[in-house]
């Protein structure tokens, strides 16, 4: 007869998964979108370190040394990249570092001497732009235009970006449930997990809701509705059953703002909220729909002075 205790052949046998690995909780600690953008920096930073190819994953990054990422940040500098991009790969590191330390691979010595290493200083001038009301509107015209099922929901992807300031990610991630037409509003999971009541004029919810009648009217009968705004549509004008995807808000304003006859970018729409907003009323309630932590980062979305300098230059007559 055993004088083991009963179960305590099989606790034996279990045995908890392994979750020592930096990156693996480094990554898992991240919203699904920035979790993509930090894998391929991390990927691109690996290649510039030599290791090209292996996989990530089993990368030794516990083993990187303040002159690894040193000599990381002279390759992007060498190949022109911007000091905020530096500043992501080096902040990428030094959060897989962190989970390292946590883990007890490395001493705190060796993470206080990897966080030492600054990134490229210096800045660049944004690319971003602030759109005038005029230009949303012939954003909406070319929509407008367009007898495709596209067009309906294009518009009202602008219009929903542009009217409440939300970013592309938070609109390819609401559901249906999560809009209320009554209030105006729109309750979105924006970052660092935090749920954000967002409001847009009624405009927006207008041409929201003609791309959802449009939507509903084509659904076969007796299917219920989908739980998502945006549908991707395929070549024919086929409105799949899928959600869109932030990549593809990113092709939309390229395509439409080529087509009024500008660059625009997604993220432009909630600049030019923010710095309307800023122009309108004041730096505080901008600060508040944009649910911004800091003062200074609204701050940092104002565009008006670009309008002001270009007003100024213009009435330089001689």
């Amino acid at each position: 007869m055993s004088d083991q205790p009963p179960g305590a052949s099989r606790a034996q046998t279990l045995v908890l998964p392994d979750v020592s690995n930096p990156l693996r909780l480094y990554l898992a600690r991240l919203a699904p979108s920035s979790r993509q953008t930090m894998r391929y920096v991390l990927q691109d930073a690996a290649d510039r370190l030599g290791l090209g190819d292996a996989d990530i994953f089993e990368v030794p990054w516990h083993s990187l040394q303040p002159g690894h990422v040193t000599a990381l940040v002279a390759t992007l500098r060498d190949d022109d990249y911007a000091p905020n991009t530096t500043s992501l790969y080096v902040n990428a590191i030094r959060g897989v570092m962190n989970e390292a330390w946590r883990q007890d691979l490395i001493s705190h010595d060796q993470l206080l001497r990897i966080r030492s290493v600054k990134p490229m200083a210096g800045t660049r001038l944004g690319r971003g732009r602030n759109i005038r009301r005029h230009l949303i509107r012939d954003l909406l015209d070319v929509c407008a235009a367009d007898p495709r099922p596209q067009g309906l929901r294009d518009a009202a992807i602008i219009a929903i970006l542009y009217g409440s300031g939300m970013r592309k990610s938070e609109s390819v991630n609401i559901d249906l449930a999560q809009v209320d037409f009554e209030q105006r509003c729109l309750c979105v999971m924006g970052k660092g997990n935090r749920q954000l009541i967002k409001y847009a004029p009624a405009w927006a919810f207008e041409s929201l809701q003609r791309w959802l009648d449009l939507r509903r009217a084509q659904l076969p009968a007796g299917q219920p509705d989908d739980p998502f705004l945006f549908n991707r549509i395929r070549r024919g004008s086929h409105i799949t059953r899928e959600r869109i995807t932030k990549h593809a808000i990113y092709f939309i304003a390229r395509q439409r703002g080529q087509q009024a006859g500008v660059e625009i970018m997604p993220h432009d729409f909630r600049r030019s909220f923010i710095t309307r907003v800023i122009e309108e009323f004041d730096l505080s309630i901008a600060q508040k729909l944009a649910h911004h932590t800091h003062i200074a980062t609204t701050a940092s979305y104002d565009m008006r002075h670009e309008n002001e300098r270009r007003r100024v230059v213009d009435d330089l007559d001689l």
